[in-house]
C-alpha cells in the first residue's frame, strides 16, 4: 500500500510539473486522494458509503450535490470515495474505526503520517454539513 502511494505521488507531481490541472471536483480512490492532498496542501475528506445505505443516498441527493457544498469541497478538499462493500473499503473502514455509513473522516498530512482532524457520522441537513466542512477545513489548516 505504501509503494502505491509513492507511485501515485510521483505521478501527481509529474503531472503538475507538466502543467496538468488536477480536477478537484472529482472523487478519487483513497491512495490517489492522499497523494493529491499531500501535493496540494489540502484536507482529505474520506467518504465511507455503501450502495444500500439510505442515509448515503440522502447525503448524495440533498447535501453533497448542493452547489455550495460542492464548491467548498472543490476549493479546499480532496475527496476520497470508499465503498465499504469492497475488500479495500472494509479494510480502510476497520483502520479508520468507521461505525457505519455514511462516515466522513478528515485527514491532513503531519510529520510523514496522516492525522485525523475530525469525523462525522450519519446524515445531516446541508446547512449543518456546510458549517461542519468549514470547521474541518479550518482545523486542517486549509482555510484562511
Amino acid at each position: 500500500m505504501r509503494r502505491y502511494g509513492v507511485v501515485v505521488l510521483l505521478m501527481v507531481l509529474l503531472g503538475w510539473v507538466q502543467g496538468a490541472q488536477t480536477d478537484f471536483s472529482r472523487w478519487y480512490p483513497y491512495g490517489e486522494a492522499l497523494a493529491l492532498a499531500q501535493a496540494h496542501g489540502r484536507v482529505v475528506m474520506v467518504y465511507f458509503h455503501s450502495p444500500h445505505c439510505p442515509y448515503c443516498d440522502q447525503m448524495n441527493t440533498f447535501v453533497l450535490s448542493d452547489p455550495r457544498v460542492a464548491s467548498l469541497l472543490e476549493s479546499r478538499f480532496v475527496v476520497a470515495s470508499v465503498s465499504t462493500e469492497t475488500p479495500e473499503g472494509q479494510d480502510l473502514a476497520r483502520r479508520h474505526r468507521v461505525p457505519g455509513n455514511p462516515t466522513f473522516v478528515f485527514l491532513v498530512p503531519k510529520g510523514g503520517a496522516w492525522e485525523e482532524v475530525g469525523r462525522l457520522f450519519g446524515s445531516r441537513p446541508r446547512a449543518q454539513f456546510l458549517e461542519e466542512l468549514r470547521r474541518m477545513c479550518a482545523k486542517g489548516g486549509a482555510c484562511e
